[in-house]
């Protein structure tokens, strides 16, 4: 039997009590030193929706975030760009290793670009790693375009920064580089009846791998790769499912396949690259976790896993998001959904736990 939803929040907080929300910023102990090393300089940021920290804002397009009630948990209570209530998982990868949230470049004057040395956002909703990815809605920074502001960063504003090369150099190979980005290319692009599996797969892979090879021969030494997410449990896809709330697995065994690739490249990578070195984050697998202990089934987890915070009624149609006056559940914390694409903060929170402080969830390849 379900717990009443009046006792779930009450819940929720002894829970986050019990995980002690101070240990995702505290100084870990001599026996568990930091993970990936740590002590970056930065942490720059190549993604989509699920880390774009304000992008969006300032591109012509529908896909936007900066209004209520998205941020309503964020620092001031104020919408900024991201997609969820409060902070993304780039935003706890930052504050566990003791650096500022990674402002959005596209809202940044030219004259904080060159002041920044400790990161930058490039992250854009609905694009993806092929070019043309979500384009059809608007205007978006797709992963080569993103990687090509990175360029531009380097040469425009970094090279101010550090007035000698081999300061440069030693920043770059001192700095982290978040890459979480790829599902938009299944949304807009896989068809699970008609789409060869691994010919999508390689073909997606083999254009990640050409940025990230062009990153590095940018500077970047140091990888924070997350896989993609389990597209067939989320809410805008199990409101059409039978039996209701069942995960779409043809969509899940596809993207999985391209995860299994990618975790195999990056092996690869580091054997071709070996002043390089990667850490490997399974979002896919802790996404299936919080649903519970079945994907095939509509989850008895704690948390609602099937719905999404905002709208607070959501039927699967193709033009019902959570939109500016959208009525929204009164406590983010109880969905592990804020949209019906994207996490709660709280969600995002137990991912930083299951990575930095289990480290179930990421792996140094």
């Amino acid at each position: 039997m379900g717990l009443p939803s009046s006792l779930k929040p009450c819940l929720l907080l002894i829970f986050l009590c019990l995980l002690n929300v101070s240990t995702i910023n505290s100084k870990p102990s001599k026996e568990e030193p930091v993970l990936f090393g740590g002590n970056f300089q930065a942490l720059y940021v190549i993604g989509d929706s699920l880390v774009d920290s304000g992008n969006n804002n300032n591109l012509s397009t529908p896909v936007k975030s900066n209004f209520a009630p998205y941020g309503s948990d964020f620092e001031g209570g104020k919408p900024t760009g991201r997609f969820s209530n409060g902070k993304t998982i780039a935003d706890y990868i930052a504050i566990y290793y003791g650096l500022p949230l990674a402002p959005a470049y596209m809202g940044l004057s030219e004259e904080q670009k060159n002041n920044i040395s400790t990161g930058i956002n490039y992250a854009s909703a609905s694009c993806g790693i092929f070019p043309d990815t979500g384009k059809r809605l608007g205007d978006c920074l797709s992963l080569r375009a993103q990687v090509d502001l990175f360029n531009k960063t380097i040469n425009n504003n970094l090279k101010k920064k550090f007035k000698t090369k081999s300061e440069l150099t030693k920043h770059l190979a001192g700095s982290l580089f978040m890459t979480a980005i790829g599902i938009n290319d299944y949304v807009f692009y896989y068809n699970t009846t008609t789409t060869d599996p691994n010919e999508f797969a390689n073909k997606l892979l083999h254009e990640f791998l050409i940025q990230i090879q062009r990153l590095h021969g940018l500077g970047a030494r140091k990888f924070f790769v997350n896989n993609l997410k389990p597209l067939g449990c989320y809410p805008n896809i199990i409101a059409k499912t039978v039996p209701l709330g069942s995960c779409d697995e043809k969509y899940n065994l596809a993207v999985a396949n391209y995860n299994a690739k990618l975790r195999k490249s990056l092996t690869h990578l580091k054997e071709k690259f070996s002043d390089t070195s990667f850490l490997y984050s399974d979002y896919f697998n802790f996404m299936l976790g919080l649903r519970g202990p079945s994907t095939n089934q509509v989850s008895s987890n704690l948390m609602n896993s099937t719905s999404p915070c905002c709208p607070s009624v959501y039927d699967g149609g193709r033009f019902t998001s959570c939109m500016p006056g959208s009525s929204s559940c009164k406590v983010p914390d109880t969905h592990i959904f804020f949209d019906p694409f994207h996490p709660t903060q709280l969600a995002n929170f137990m991912y930083s736990i299951g990575c930095f402080q289990q480290r179930k969830v990421c792996q140094v390849v």
